[in-house]
């Protein structure tokens, strides 16, 4: 009642009756002009296969938390892994929060729904051997460099994408990526810059293009106007870690810069900030090896 004397005119008099495949539609329409392109590609994918199908149909003043509970377990019980339906139960309280502040409905039924638990990320780390030799093992100088960058600084693949020459000089400048073949700002920390590792500036010289344009990317496709990172994790990646016998993906390269810089005896902040995360974030993934180098050190 309180609510409804603040809103006014404006208030309902009861919980919509809206369909919430109308709904999201709405909301999308409205809310979503703002959204990054990835943004909006990610919640449209999970909303047209884990959301839609299974209460789409739903008037918004049935979605109680009891009715949720079992919209999530029912797509557990389909298939949708623990980070996947996470991300959808993100995207429905995202949804039905602005549904809230309209006052369609009294309150957010997801708001106080918690996690389904999700498995330890198994975080590989290659010593610098096993780089040198991955390395080597690239069918061309472009691929060589790519798996330099990432592994001498620690860059994300969708910032590898983006990246360009007159971002590497005494320090790898990050702030732009590439995701769904579209450039935005670096996710996290917006801009970042990492001292360029001595090896990365042999594989520089070695590998990198003579002529090259400041404007040039360092990874440049072969068609197109970005990389595409799947294919050539399929076509490049995967034949040469199948050479040398190993198992990962090429994000463990970024594992492999973080954890080289920790084992140099590199402080939490230092860490942080170079691979463009929290602090937070950094000990949430990587405290144990800080606690190795400190043992290492006493």
């Amino acid at each position: 009642m309180l609510r409804r004397r603040r809103l006014g005119a404006f208030a309902p008099t009861e919980p919509s009756d809206m369909p919430l495949h109308d709904w999201l539609i709405q909301w999308v329409r409205t809310s979503g002009v703002a959204w990054a392109k990835t943004t909006r590609t990610s919640r449209a994918s999970l909303m047209d296969k884990w959301i839609d199908p299974y209460i789409g149909h739903v008037p918004l003043r049935e979605l109680g938390r009891a009715r949720v509970r079992e919209w999530r377990a029912e797509i557990v019980r389909d298939g949708s892994p623990p980070v996947n339906t996470n991300n959808a139960t993100r995207v429905l309280s995202a949804a039905l929060g602005v549904a809230e502040s309209d006052g369609l409905i009294p309150g957010n039924p997801v708001r106080l729904l918690g996690k389904v638990p999700e498995p330890p990320t198994d975080r590989r780390a290659w010593d610098r051997k096993t780089v040198a030799k991955i390395i080597a093992a690239m069918p061309t100088d472009r691929d060589r460099l790519i798996v330099a960058v990432m592994a001498y600084a620690g860059l994300r693949p969708a910032e590898v994408v983006a990246l360009e020459w007159r971002d590497i000089g005494e320090s790898v400048r990050v702030w732009r990526s590439v995701q769904y073949g579209a450039q935005k700002l670096a996710k996290g920390v917006h801009q970042r810059a990492i001292p360029t590792d001595p090896l990365l500036k042999k594989a520089i010289a070695k590998y990198g293009p003579e002529g090259r344009n400041q404007y040039d990317l360092v990874a440049p496709p072969l068609r197109g106007k970005y990389l595409n990172w799947q294919m050539w994790t399929r076509k490049v990646w995967s034949p040469a870690r199948t050479t040398l016998g190993l198992t990962g993906v090429p994000y463990d390269l970024r594992h492999t810069a973080a954890s080289q810089w920790i084992a140099d005896g590199h402080d939490l902040m230092t860490v942080a900030s170079w691979l463009g995360h929290s602090p937070k974030v950094t000990l949430d993934h990587y405290a144990h090896l800080f606690t190795e180098a400190r043992l290492r050190s006493a």
